[in-house]
Parts: C-alpha cells; sequence; structure tokens
C-alpha cells in the first residue's frame, strides 16, 4: 500500500528553495548556456514545487 504522507520539513523546504533561487539566478545571469539553460531552469521549478506542496 502506498504511504503518501508528506514528508518534508521546514528545513528541507528552505533548502529546496535556495536551489531554486541559485539556479534561477544562474539562468537569469547568464552563467549558464545552452542546454544546461533548460536543465537549470526546469531543476529550479521543480525545487519550487517541491518546496510549495511537499508531497
Amino acid at each position: 500500500m502506498l504511504d503518501l504522507r508528506k514528508n518534508l520539513g521546514n528545513t528541507d523546504r528552505i533548502i529546496r528553495s535556495i536551489i531554486g533561487i541559485i539556479l534561477l539566478w544562474l539562468v537569469i545571469s547568464k552563467s549558464l548556456t545552452g542546454w544546461w539553460t533548460t536543465i537549470a531552469l526546469v531543476f529550479a521549478v521543480f525545487q519550487f514545487v517541491e518546496a510549495v506542496w511537499g508531497y
């Protein structure tokens, strides 16, 4: 049976948010180019989604 309880604490949410902010900053400042930009942007969005919903 699946256990769908939330497993993110406040510390984990803060860390995920910081990672997302750093990745977005790297994309906006154009420190990353090419496919790395797309990968960093997608990863940053996933970090924010997990931090907000905490599934």
